[in-house]
């Protein structure tokens, strides 16, 4: 009887999730975004630079950020770029919102579908313990400012002040 109890608190203990992994899905962003160059109509072209351990390298992260960038910081013009405001204003909105963004930023939350990262930019270099990810993120601006302002989260262009 002793042995089946052991037993099953150790599968409770391995099921159970760890307060580590919760501190990891709400680690911010940390992250570097400009101009990555001239995009089509209804895209931005958006250089990341986002440091990270090493279980986050990839592409998803650098959408992530490509994103979160777009909406919360713009970036700055040059190098025959105009410069951007951030799509929904600042982090006040973010934590207003936070119902709607914290699952959006998620990993698999949806946001990396208005990202594509263009083959051949991602660059992975190792910095003593963590790792600088960058890449050029082809952004939908216009898809996403629509899925948004069809949200609640954005206001329309055309709604005045």
């Amino acid at each position: 009887m002793k042995r089946w109890t052991i037993y099953l608190l150790l599968l409770l203990f391995a099921v159970l999730p760890t307060p580590t992994n919760a501190k990891d899905n709400d680690k911010p962003l940390v992250y570097e975004v400009s101009c990555g160059g001239s995009a089509n109509q209804g895209f931005y072209l958006v250089k990341v630079r986002a440091v990270v351990d090493r279980k986050d390298i990839g592409d998803n992260i650098l959408k992530r950020c490509a994103i979160h960038g777009v909406l919360f910081r713009g970036y700055p013009g040059g190098g025959g770029c105009v410069s951007q405001p951030p799509m929904a204003g600042s982090a006040m909105v973010e934590q207003q919102y936070s119902d709607f963004f914290v699952p959006f930023f998620r990993k698999g939350g949806g946001c990396e579908a208005y990202a594509t990262l263009i083959e051949g930019s991602m660059q992975v270099v190792r910095q003593r313990k963590q790792y600088v990810v960058t890449g050029i993120i082809s952004v939908a601006k216009d898809q996403l400012r629509k899925d948004l302002e069809a949200a609640g989260v954005v206001k329309r262009l055309n709604s005045g002040f």
